[in-house]
């Protein structure tokens, strides 16, 4: 389509869209834009040759418009490109500035050395191509098989995919670059900005591949990106005393935050708003941005929000635990001297490595063991403090903070005792965005791991490697409990795709998830500033947490296992709204083109306001559609580390909360205390693994044993302090805990390892002992217990049958003695149990006993005598009474039919003189002891 005669219904159509500013509803803009023969570069042409460097830019058939306006910055004159965003009916048309220097150029005697402002320039300068990458060691391709025993099919086809933005490199590579609306001169609308840190990898990338047109032409807002120094030149640490001697090292982080100083002056002339800037970084790019929020170096106000995908501060590769080391291996490599007192003298080391060449510094291999980075951001005493993970831990994790008790009780002082200055100083000044998608460390597995799945065997060997190169104490203990918590053992075999699912999701959780997470926690749930704070913004900070969970679906990875680390990318940028652009893939469906509209506003708002909630444009302007409306409506709740509310983006989004709760709280909470018991007067053979060096029992490279070390390897005769020096102190309890750098401690020459493995064995014996004699002391006692439990029970069972057994008597001699009757109404005050004590009284009484009958009055028969007489327990009142002695204050009947002539002169038949003489049976079957209780109940009194 020929734009210079494009009629006004086409640009209507295409461009007069509500954006919330008034220059978009100008009719100027159709003549300024318009106004004459290529006068504008177009997005297709800018896609295929700005975003594809392997193609040149043909000279006659291809002219980009220069834009006319010239922009005066403290340092000199820009005029950049106006990029006319036609491919997109929502997209409005931008200025485009490509490589702007924002710093002197690293080079000669200022390598190794501190950001400094760049130079001023004459004339203007057309900043119409991105600068060139910083100095990185490019993988190499010539054996690809090698690369896929590392990495998958999609990794690899992903730095292939990059390559050609990375080959341009120079040390001079201290450039960003602008995208932002075009707007008109009389325009006063400050927009907010948003400045994106690349990741990939502290050693490697650019910002060149990760194009902000579509993002800023879509939603409004000024998008920044930036190189910085990598590697070697970005992060060289020879100083082994920061704690005491601090010195500049993380110059990758000087560099970023001297682009921000740079955005801070400057960016109010491009249209963008200086009190209104987000920083927003992907991986390592993410753990840089980390780092600032908690940095002293960084000025409050320089940025006011945080965008983490996929990266934190907390992470094992995110830090250096030991720069030194790998600092004097590349120092020996070059022939250079290591002075005798490295704690006083470790600039000669600096001053030597920045005579050499750079293809000399990239030429040695320093490969850093797995999941740990060799150079990267160190502790330096300057941009990040010695005790910069206690600070973030305790301040931030205040004592009403749930989740990490543990780290509290441990440093409940420090809060209480840190200045005012001090409390600021580490206060949450920042909204929060962050978020992981659902399988971050698929990348590390090799080809054939993804298509085949691996064994038990290779799990092992990858998570204990992990461990080691993660951990120093209780190493062993760690790797089961991770085994364990990834095992499914509702599964009588697991296949060799599920170990591989398992291992993936352990990786990931470890090494992105819960670092990230706990950044998350501790930031939102740590002190807010408030409107007596000069540095706070007198409002409370909000933090949001997501989830990714897509996987495009013409992407790199055709294993449906979920989202892969760096997936969402795309969608942030906008590259389906245009079909793709640059390294990412090309081809997506409209169910991913609304995906990414609603990425992008997500993101937007939360530029915006720090509410990614808030997306009235899209409501307002983009047309009902069936996969837009899945978005709409949406209401993102704010996280907090109490109910952790966090939203699963994917074609469907649901509102969830508790990711992976059982699985983080392992790391973030078991995995912690079981190291940090080991801290604590264990023998040194007990931290470590069965046969600890043998190599069979790792995948890859491992850290030399930090328990093992001596300082004869890196120094001889330093006299700089003896203190701890760390990384991260040593008895705190994150994701990862770095130990104190044994490499720098004094150790006395004559004490080796096997002195203290030996005093290790003494103590662990003596401990040994004491367990076995209590656990045989507990095992005897339990013994005697259950003997007791037996013997008693063998004697109710013998009770019972006796008593069965007498019931079953009692039940016998009942019937036959039926005769005699009790008067029911006088049973209660009958006593029908004699005390053998009172014989003589009871047979003294019985001759004074006043029957109501006439008598004969010959004494009672001797067998009624009632020492053992038992009455039975079921008589009827059927006969006359007789009235015992006060004494026992009772009473008897005697069998009806009695007459007189029975009791008379005894002429009476034998039969009637027996039932006279009232026939109750002597003996020890009717005596109380031999009844059953309850009989024996029924009649007492």
């Amino acid at each position: 389509m020929n734009k210079q005669n494009a009629p006004s219904e086409d640009y209507d159509s295409i461009y007069k869209v509500n954006f919330d500013n008034p220059y978009y509803n100008s009719e100027d803009l159709l003549d300024k834009f318009y106004g004459h023969e290529n006068s504008y570069s177009n997005y297709g042409d800018y896609k295929r040759y700005y975003l594809n460097p392997s193609n040149p830019i043909p000279k006659t058939r291809v002219k980009f418009k220069i834009s006319s306006r010239i922009v005066q910055t403290k340092y000199g004159k820009l005029q950049g490109i106006v990029l006319a965003m036609d491919e997109h009916r929502y997209l409005s048309p931008l200025e485009v500035f490509l490589g702007v220097p924002y710093a002197t150029p690293p080079v000669g005697s200022n390598r190794f050395s501190p950001t400094r402002t760049p130079s001023p320039w004459e004339g203007v300068r057309v900043s119409d191509r991105p600068g060139a990458a910083c100095p990185q060691k490019l993988p190499d391709f010539d054996d690809e098989k090698l690369l896929l025993e590392k990495m998958p099919k999609g990794r690899l086809e992903y730095i292939k995919r990059l390559m050609p933005y990375l080959k341009n490199q120079s040390e001079d590579c201290l450039y960003l670059n602008i995208f932002a609306p075009l707007q008109m001169d009389e325009t006063k609308i400050a927009l907010p900005v948003l400045v994106y840190i690349h990741g990939d990898s502290y050693s490697w990338s650019s910002s060149s591949p990760y194009d902000g047109a579509v993002l800023a032409s879509y939603t409004d807002l000024v998008v920044v990106t930036l190189n910085f120094r990598l590697g070697v030149l970005g992060f060289l640490n020879a100083n082994p005393t920061p704690h005491l001697k601090a010195r500049v090292a993380n110059y990758g982080l000087m560099d970023q935050i001297a682009a921000l100083h740079w955005v801070q002056q400057n960016i109010a002339l491009f249209g963008g708003d200086p009190t209104n800037i987000t920083l927003m970084g992907h991986g390592s790019g993410a753990a840089c941005i980390n780092f600032l929020m908690i940095s002293p170096t960084v000025m409050p106000g320089l940025f006011h929000r945080a965008i983490l995908l996929s990266g934190s501060a907390l992470s094992s590769w995110a830090i250096v635990d030991d720069p030194v080391y790998y600092s004097l291996k590349l120092a020996k490599h070059l022939n250079c001297s290591i002075p005798d007192d490295l704690g006083k003298d470790h600039e000669v080391i600096v001053d030597c490595l920045r005579e050499a060449s750079i293809d000399e510094l990239l030429s040695v291999d320093i490969s850093a063991p797995n999941f740990l980075t060799a150079f990267g951001p160190s502790v330096d005493g300057v941009v990040i403090k010695t005790d910069f993970a206690k600070d973030f831990l305790t301040v931030h994790g205040s004592g009403d903070f749930p989740s990490f008790g543990p780290l509290n009780n441990m440093f409940q002082n420090v809060h209480s005792k840190r200045s005012d200055s001090g409390r600021r100083l580490f206060q949450n000044k920042y909204d929060l965005l962050f978020g992981v998608v659902t399988c971050e460390a698929l990348w590390k597995f090799s080809a054939n791991d993804i298509q085949n799945g691996i064994e038990a065997e290779k799990r092992d060997r990858m998570l204990r490697t992990y461990v080691r190169n993660s951990y120093t104490y209780h190493l062993s203990e760690i790797f089961y409990t991770i085994v364990n918590e990834y095992t499914d053992w509702e599964r009588t075999v697991e296949s060799p795709i599920n170990t591989r699912d398992a291992a993936v999701s352990a990786l990931s959780d470890a090494q992105y998830v819960a670092p990230l997470v706990q950044s998350g926690d501790l930031l939102s749930g740590g002190p807010k500033p408030t409107t007596s704070d000069e540095d706070g913004p007198g409002r409370p900070t909000k933090t949001y947490f997501y989830v990714f969970d897509y996987q495009t679906k013409d992407g790199f990875y055709t294993q449906r296992m979920g989202a892969v680390h760096g997936e969402e990318l795309p969608y942030m940028f906008g590259a389906p709204l245009v079909q793709g652009f640059g390294h990412f893939p090309q081809n997506y469906t409209k169910s991913e083109v609304a995906l990414a509209e609603s990425m992008m506003l997500f993101v937007a708002s939360f530029v915006k306001n720090g509410n990614p909630n808030d997306n009235t444009r899209q409501e307002a302007l983009l047309p009902a559609s069936r996969e837009r409306n899945k978005f709409r409506g949406m209401n993102w709740e704010e996280y907090d580390s109490t109910h952790q509310k966090y939203l699963e983006i994917g074609i469907k989004p649901r509102l969830k909360n508790h990711y992976r709760a059982h699985q983080l709280s392992v790391w973030l909470r078991l995995i912690p205390e079981l190291h940090r018991a080991g801290m604590e007067d264990v023998a040194t053979r007990h931290n470590l693994f069965r046969n600890h060096n043998d190599q069979d029992l790792y995948e890859g490279i491992v850290r030399p044993d930090p328990l093992a070390r001596t300082d004869n390897e890196i120094r001889r005769n330093s006299t700089y302090s003896d203190t701890a020096l760390t990384t991260v102190d040593t008895i705190i309890a994150t994701c990862v805990t770095i130990v104190p750098n044994r490499d720098l401690q004094p150790y006395n020459n004559t004490d080796t390892l096997a002195s203290l493995e030996a005093a290790g064995y003494a103590a662990y014996s003596t401990a040994l002992s004491v367990t076995i004699a209590i656990g045989c002391s507990l095992l005897i006692l339990n013994v005697l217990i259950f003997a007791g439990v037996y013997y008693q029970r063998d004697k109710s069972r013998s009770r019972g049958k006796q008593q069965r057994f007498n019931e079953k008597h009692f039940e016998t001699i009942s019937g036959k003695h039926s005769h005699y009757h009790i008067d029911p109404t006088l049973a209660p005050s009958l006593v029908v149990d004699v005390e053998r004590q009172n014989r003589k009284k009871l047979d003294q009484s019985l001759s004074n006993l006043n029957f109501k009958g006439p008598l004969d009055g010959k004494s009672p028969s001797p067998t009624l005598s009632i020492d053992n007489m038992m009455l039975p327990s079921k008589l009827g009142s059927r006969g006359n009474s007789f009235r015992l002695p006060n004494a026992y204050q009772g009473y008897a009947t005697l069998p009806k039919n009695m007459g007189q002539a029975h009791f008379g002169n005894g002429s009476g038949s034998p039969r009637d003189d027996r039932v006279a003489h009232a026939t109750l049976r002597r003996g020890k079957n009717l005596h109380p002891q031999n009844l059953p209780q309850a009989a024996i109940d029924e009649m007492r009194v």
